[in-house]
């Protein structure tokens, strides 16, 4: 499927780490976390259109097509343990996609991990950043930090990802999320030490009302984007939430 790119060899895989970028990121932000987590934890990464290789399709505009195309998408993967993880505007569409497996198939993930994200009810994203111009994002995106001077002055790099990231706005903030029952999973929240767009424990206190396992907090050094910034910690805190996952029983190691 379009939307899935696998960057582990599946006849090593012993669970999934299955992980959604953040608004306007593609799935290739992932794709180094094969040769740095556990041999055994294969990492595969959905990807929205209208980014990475998904570049000349139109953007996204339903959340409910988004998160079925996906489900259908990762279907091959549900044969084996799966673990969610998702940054950002990831962490929503990963709940928005186990709700969906749950309904259509009773599934339900090995562990969810929410990177840099309040809880879909409490996004604090403002409403105007979808309507924003380039320059009002690019303010926006420089104070979030974790991405560089160069860059957000380049011209190329803005015109992929400023329509793929107002696209991912528009998409998070025209979504309704009705009360369900929450899963029947562990639930780990991870946040940034300096991200002022996350409240940590107000997160966590949110998040915890879409699980029957809540997790405690985990901080890193950073700010919203510390999945980058200290990708060091974060690999080892998820090789270790997805060694629990699966009842201790270690993966084997690289």
């Amino acid at each position: 499927m379009k939307a899935l790119r696998v960057w582990s060899k599946p006849d090593e895989v012993r669970m999934w780490l299955l992980c959604l970028p953040p608004g306007g990121g593609g799935a290739r932000l992932f794709k180094d976390w094969a040769d740095l987590l556990p041999a055994g934890l294969g990492v595969a990464a959905l990807e929205l259109p209208g980014r990475g290789g998904r570049l000349g399709e139109p953007q996204a505009t339903s959340m409910t097509e988004v998160v079925a195309e996906f489900a259908d998408a990762v279907e091959p993967l549900l044969e084996r343990p799966v673990m969610l993880f998702g940054h950002s505007m990831g962490a929503v569409l990963s709940l928005a996609l186990a709700r969906e497996l749950r309904a259509r198939r009773g599934w339900r993930p090995l562990a969810l991990v929410a990177a840099a994200s309040e809880p879909p009810e409490r996004r604090n994203v403002p409403v105007s950043l979808a309507d924003a111009s380039d320059e009002e994002l690019v303010t926006w995106l420089r104070g979030l930090g974790g991405t560089s001077d160069e860059l957000l002055a380049s011209r190329e790099f803005l015109a992929e990802m400023l329509p793929a990231l107002r696209a991912d706005l528009a998409l998070v903030e025209g979504a309704e999320w009705p009360e369900l029952p929450p899963l029947d999973c562990p639930l780990h929240v991870y946040v940034g030490e300096r991200d002022a767009a996350v409240d940590g424990p107000g997160a966590a206190r949110g998040w915890a009302a879409h699980t029957t396992c809540e997790q405690p907090l985990r901080s890193f050094p950073g700010g919203h984007f510390f999945v980058q910034e200290s990708a060091d910690l974060v690999l080892a805190a998820l090789a270790e939430d997805a060694n629990t996952a699966v009842g201790g029983r270690l993966l084997r190691s690289r």
